[in-house]
Order: C-alpha cells, then structure tokens, then sequence
C-alpha cells in the first residue's frame, strides 16, 4: 500500500514514523537517565539485587545530575547509607554524609545525616563529645521528629561517658520532658548525681519511678532511691526502699547483703 502512494505523500508517513519513534526514544532515554522521576526506585531496585557498588555510583551519578536539589540530596543520603551499611566504609560514608548537610542544610535527611554522624563517632570513632554534639543537632533541627528524645537521651549519655557532666545533665533534662525517654533519663540523671547531691538524686530517682518505671527500670529506681537515702544518713527509708523491691521479687544476692548491712547498722 506505501508503494502505491505518491511520493509526497510517502515522505510524510515515513517522516511522521520516523518523528514518533525519536519521541519514544527520547523518553526511554530520558526515563532512564539520572534526572528521570524513576531513577531513584531503578537505583534502588539495582540495589536490591546486590549490585551496591554500582548502586552507589548511580546514585552519585544522581546526586550531580540536572534534577532538583531534593532528589541530589536523597541520592547522597542513600549512597552515604549504602556505603556505611553494605560496604563498610565509614570513612566513605562520613565524607558522603558531611556534604549532604554542606550542600543542602535545608534538606529533609539532614537531621538523619546527623544522627547517622553521631552513630559512626559514638560506635566506631570512639568520640563521645561529637557524637552527642551530633545527636543534639539532629534533635534541635526537628524536635518534632519521632526520634528526638532518644537522641537527647543517647546525646546525654555520651557526655556523661566523656565526663561532661554540665552537658549531660542539662541534655538530659530535655530528654526527660519526653514521656518515652523520661525513665530512662531520671535514671542516668540520678547516677550523675549520686556521689556529689545526693539529695538531687534521690529526687531524680523518685521522678523515674514516678514517671511509670516497670521491670528492671522499677529495680533500678527504687535502689537508687535507697543508695541516695544511705548516703544522707538516713537509713530506716533506705531500708524501706530495700524492703520494697524484695517485695517486688527483685531481689538478688547483692541487694540481700545490703539489706543485712543496713538491718545490722540499725540503731538501738
């Protein structure tokens, strides 16, 4: 039938043929090019299947393409993680992570570069100090975020590691005003504060148990109380406070002991 039509008239078949496949090809190439709406899930796919080094060149390849600066800073955060988890990298990682919240510090995965930081300096770099200045930071650019208080309360721990105590206690108290942190922060609070204020202690262990301390946080708290008590001279509560977690059923060799040293130190 092509061959039956004037030439005219095939020229512009084949020219409207010819335009329609540069268009499909156009968009195949450009769907699977790093600007493409997809790139990201074609990344991750090719993750999946256990190509990470490739991964993690594509997603580099990303993070300097022409695309907004929310996709470029996705691609690095998921190249910072795959570096770090699936490679082992941590010095790769950190590098990664250090420019994603260089060239982007209004992006979304700043606050998890953060606590990603805090991680490599508490778990592999030793370093306490930054690692809670990094967790402080992640939970100061979203205190809203779901994680918050655990990284005041993670950041107060690692100060109190470093021998910061002012900082420690002061970040602590910030996590404290989180319900799901706020046991596990009196507590931390009451141990920083056993041998210098005893009666800040007692106070810091009181609040955990009051703030809903169950199990071995319940334990905790109540020895606290009862060292805290010892330590003021005041030995008949510290006793109760014993007396109560043997109660409880919680009571090992060690507590028993105690208790028979302070029922001995009774006074006549």
């Amino acid at each position: 039938m092509l061959w039956n039509m004037q030439s005219t008239e095939q020229r512009y078949l084949l020219s409207g043929v010819g335009g329609a496949l540069a268009v499909v090809a156009g968009i195949v190439v450009l769907w699977m090019s790093p600007i493409s709406p997809a790139s990201l899930d074609h990344t991750a796919a090719q993750a999946a299947k256990g190509d990470t080094r490739g991964a993690v060149a594509s997603y580099l390849k990303q993070s300097n393409s022409w695309t907004s600066d929310e996709r470029k800073g996705e691609s690095l955060w998921r190249a910072a993680v795959l570096t770090h988890i699936s490679l082992s990298d941590t010095a790769a990682a950190a590098a990664l992570l250090e420019e994603l919240i260089e060239r982007y510090p209004d992006h979304p995965r700043v606050v998890d570069a953060h606590a990603r930081m805090a991680l490599i300096h508490r778990q592999e770099d030793g370093d306490p100090v930054r690692a809670g200045m990094r967790w402080v930071a992640a939970a100061s650019i979203d205190p809203a975020h779901r994680d918050a208080g655990r990284w005041m309360l993670d950041a107060g721990l690692a100060f109190a590691d470093a021998g910061d105590l002012k900082h420690a206690l002061s970040v602590l108290d910030v996590a404290a005003s989180r319900p799901e942190q706020a046991v596990a922060a009196r507590l931390a609070q009451g141990r920083l504060h056993l041998k210098t204020d005893p009666a800040q202690a007692y106070s810091d262990y009181d609040a955990a148990f009051r703030d809903g301390a169950e199990g071995e946080a319940r334990r905790l708290a109540k020895l606290g109380m009862a060292t805290a008590l010892e330590y003021l001279d005041r030995r008949e509560q510290a006793l109760a406070e014993l007396d109560e977690v043997v109660e409880d059923g919680k009571a090992d060799a060690a507590l028993q002991r105690r208790r028979k040293r302070l029922q001995a130190r009774r006074g006549p």
